[in-house]
């Protein structure tokens, strides 16, 4: 195996770079206060209130903006801190600051709300922080999650139980735990739209970080489960299979490794002329999975694979 092609499926796609979590609040310290209406917009998603997990960098930020540009007011939960268990530094205070800026140059409102995805009372209590400050909400995204490169035969025991625990606690409970918190307000609405990310890894095989490709495998169990039991509630659940995308959670980290992957991706993995994926490119398919446009749609996962998707057998 050539040492790029090696990189690229160690490193995984950034499907696996839906980073987990940051904010500047933490939702334990919400004070209650009167929702006060934004600005009216004239985007399709005027007037309407969205819960983002992993928001303050990578595709989770390209989300909230595109969210934001097309109406919609910004709920963003993020960890801000590493996880002693996970080697990759995760977002900080300033990614979510920047987040925020962007947001609201866009003429809507982001509440920051620091919250791991792992615990479920703490994401209860953004919930309830962005009913608070925002009002009811009608979109949730979740899209928290990190990537490990712990294959079977490393000779690390302790890396192999982490990567294990510690990946299926964020892709896995961490997307459960956040439909736990938001589904059952939309339901009481009969109305609402999810969006979870997934991974082209979660639609086929790869070698080298089998317990990030079984917990994309895993959401996409969860979107298909979640849209069955809510559906007869108007309650629409789909998820999105990212290809490989430049963040800093999964991607090249040099000009040199970046031109290396899109020469491999062009040339092996994608069927369009192009290499890695920008995290705005990802964006465009969740606006329109929560547009009046998808509201038919419930219970697909859809690939932005530029044609990696193609070799899929079903």
């Amino acid at each position: 195996m050539n040492s790029t092609r090696r990189k690229f499926l160690v490193a995984g796609t950034a499907g696996a770079a839906a980073v987990a979590i940051p904010s500047i609040l933490n939702a334990e310290d919400a004070v209650a206060e009167q929702v006060t209406p934004s600005t009216p917009s004239n985007g399709m998603l005027a007037g309407q209130v969205a819960f983002v997990t992993g928001a303050a960098r990578g595709i989770g930020r390209a989300i909230a903006v595109a969210l934001a540009q097309a109406g919609a007011d910004i709920a963003a939960v993020d960890i801000l801190a590493d996880i002693p268990t996970h080697s990759v530094p995760l977002a900080e205070p300033v990614d979510m600051q920047q987040t925020q800026q962007l947001v609201e140059q866009a003429g809507q409102r982001l509440v920051p709300i620091k919250a791991d995805v792992r615990d479920l009372a703490a994401l209860k209590a953004a919930v309830a922080q962005t009913e608070q400050q925002l009002g009811e909400i009608d979109i949730a995204i979740a899209n928290a999650g990190i990537n490990s490169n712990v294959g079977f035969l490393s000779e690390d025991e302790s890396a192999w139980q982490n990567s294990w625990e510690t990946i299926t606690d964020v892709n896995v409970m961490g997307v459960a735990n956040t439909l736990r918190a938001v589904l059952p307000g939309m339901g009481k609405r009969q109305s609402g739209r999810v969006v979870i990310t997934s991974s082209t890894f979660g639609r086929q095989g790869n070698g080298q970080n089998p317990a990030y490709v079984t917990s994309k495998w895993g959401v996409v169990g969860l979107t298909k489960a979640a849209a069955i039991e809510m559906g007869p509630l108007g309650v629409n659940v789909n998820a999105i299979a990212p290809t490989a995308v430049r963040t800093q959670l999964g991607g090249p980290r040099t000009p040199q490794e970046r031109a290396e992957s899109d020469e491999w991706l062009i040339a092996n993995y994608h069927q369009l002329p192009v290499g890695l994926l920008e995290p705005e490119d990802i964006a465009g398919s969740v606006v329109f999975l929560v547009s009046p446009a998808a509201q038919h749609i419930t219970g697909v996962t859809i690939d932005v694979a530029a044609g990696a998707n193609a070799r899929y057998t079903a």
